[in-house]
């Protein structure tokens, strides 16, 4: 005879346990995808979520060269050194480091005013796992696939020749034909 709590201790254990969870980043804009990953390392997703108790979860981001980074965004740090600021675009920082630019984002995002929050900042970002291409060490942890907060459509040249036919195209209004004044037999 099974236990009549059985459904809600395994439950409540999937919930107090850290889960694996992989979000694909391609075709994914950059804040998008910084507040979903957020969400998922504090445990805001979880029904036992605290402001002061980590509960978060793994989070593994594959393929962050193809995510889209805004081109007028700046990305800064400081070294600590006098005259130690640095910044630059996201569009190049991205390019030669496709995976530290979430990562700085997902740390500008996480709460961490007080020294609680700075505490739980390093342990939430030891749990960030980032990769640029579709290969990942983790694939034997992962338990859920999740979906990223972005609807990302295929490119032109990913559709097959028969797709390609079967869309409907919208009659262009914009080439007019030219029509007459006046219809010359009318004026007979």
């Amino acid at each position: 005879m099974a236990h009549r709590f059985a459904n809600s201790r395994s439950s409540l254990l999937m919930a107090m346990t850290r889960q694996w969870l992989l979000l694909d980043a391609k075709g994914q804009s950059l804040d998008n995808l910084a507040k979903d990953v957020c969400k998922y390392l504090e445990g805001r997703h979880k029904p036992t979520f605290s402001a002061v108790a980590d509960v978060g979860d793994h989070v593994v981001v594959i393929n962050t060269r193809h995510m889209v980074v805004p081109e007028k965004k700046v990305v800064w740090w400081y070294s600590g050194y006098a005259r130690g600021y640095r910044h630059v675009y996201a569009k190049d920082f991205h390019i030669f480091r496709p995976t530290e630019i979430l990562r700085l984002q997902v740390e500008l995002k996480l709460p961490h005013r007080s020294d609680i929050e700075q505490q739980l900042l390093k342990r939430r970002l030891y749990r960030l796992h980032l990769f640029p291409g579709s290969s990942y060490p983790y694939a034997s942890n992962i338990s859920k696939v999740m979906e990223g907060p972005d609807k990302v459509y295929k490119a032109l040249n990913e559709y097959t020749e028969e797709e390609r036919q079967e869309y409907v195209t919208a009659p262009d209004n914009r080439i007019r034909k030219p029509q007459p004044l006046y219809e010359w037999e009318d004026i007979e």
